[in-house]
């Protein structure tokens, strides 16, 4: 009865919370990926059910309301709260509107990494569902020339706005884990872009983010306290910390620690650098577009030295 019911259960997340997005055929394959090497194949089967079970996944219609929301509640009222405080708290709506569209021309949208990334990928969404116009969207290269700056025998690279209009640029992603990658990514280039030119707005939005991820972003280096998200994720959304809020109330039958053993084993043969995600991201959280390697790769790996079927697939980077 167990495992019926979780069946149950699942078939309809998979039908409605998750859109449809995600086979039964698909599940059942995954759930066959674990053969009881460190448990009763039964008993790994049923832990990895109820797990799935907590699963947090966002469709296509979420995450565009979401984008929605970013704008309107990170930028848009922020932005006219700021402007309408200029004009001494003014009431005219027609002048707010007019300024908040000046502003509005002089911002540019990057997204955080290559044009062909997940974060970038979700720009043009972000474009169509908040009506805005494609020149305020570039890449790095679009946005900023390179510059030699001579230092008596040597010598830097500064990135000069190519774009005398635009004042305010506003990176994008759509999950910001440990930060590390961002901060491989644009650590030095906004030291760059900061050297041209000291008082240049540069920003951060991401619709999650760890509260490690957003702390490092916040960073003096980074974006100096002008980093923001919609959701931030705090240790509860940690699959093994203490205070997990994927297992309260889980029922008697359901071990955490035994789920750990499964997980960290079979996720040491999936992706052994990280085999509870990237950094020890420990999530159990997807998105429609792509599954996020901080994520228990047990869910979205295909594997290496073992053959998996992952319900979540995640489509890596190519390098």
């Amino acid at each position: 009865m167990l495992r019926t019911d979780l069946e149950a259960r699942i078939r309809t997340l998979a039908s409605h919370a998750w859109d449809g997005e995600v086979r039964w055929p698909e599940i059942e394959a995954w759930i066959e990926s674990f053969t009881g090497a460190v448990a009763a194949r039964d008993q790994e089967q049923l832990t990895s059910l109820y797990a799935l079970s907590k699963f947090i996944y966002f469709g296509k219609r979420q995450i565009r309301e979401m984008l929605k929301a970013l704008y309107r509640d990170h930028f848009e009222a922020p932005l006219t709260q700021r402007i309408r405080r200029n004009l001494n708290n003014t009431r005219d709506v027609s002048l707010l509107k007019q300024q908040f569209l000046t502003e509005l021309a002089a911002t540019r949208f990057l997204g955080v990494g290559n044009p062909s990334e997940s974060g970038a990928h979700l720009l043009y969404y972000f474009r169509q569902v908040n009506y805005l116009k494609k020149d305020l969207f570039v890449d790095l290269s679009g946005a900023f020339v390179p510059q030699i700056v001579k230092q008596g025998t040597s010598s830097r690279v500064d990135l000069a706005p190519r774009d005398s209009g635009a004042s305010r640029y506003i990176f994008f992603d759509d999950l910001v884990g440990s930060g590390t990658q961002a901060s491989d990514y644009l650590g030095s280039r906004l030291a760059a872009i900061r050297r041209h030119k000291a008082d240049v707005d540069l920003r951060l939005l991401a619709l999650f983010a760890t509260t490690t991820g957003l702390e490092r972003m916040n960073s003096r280096a980074m974006f100096d306290g002008k980093a923001s998200c919609l959701f931030e994720l705090d240790e509860t959304f940690q699959t093994f910390s203490a205070s997990s809020r994927y297992f309260v109330n889980a029922p008697d039958w359901f071990d955490q620690n035994e789920f750990l053993t499964v997980a960290s084993h079979y996720g040491a043969l999936l992706q052994p650098s990280c085999p509870l995600g990237y950094k020890n991201g420990q999530l159990m959280m997807g998105f429609s577009h792509n599954t996020p390697d901080n994520t228990l790769p047990i869910f979205w790996s295909e594997g290496r030295d073992l053959r998996w079927a992952p319900v979540f697939a995640r489509f890596s980077k190519v390098y």
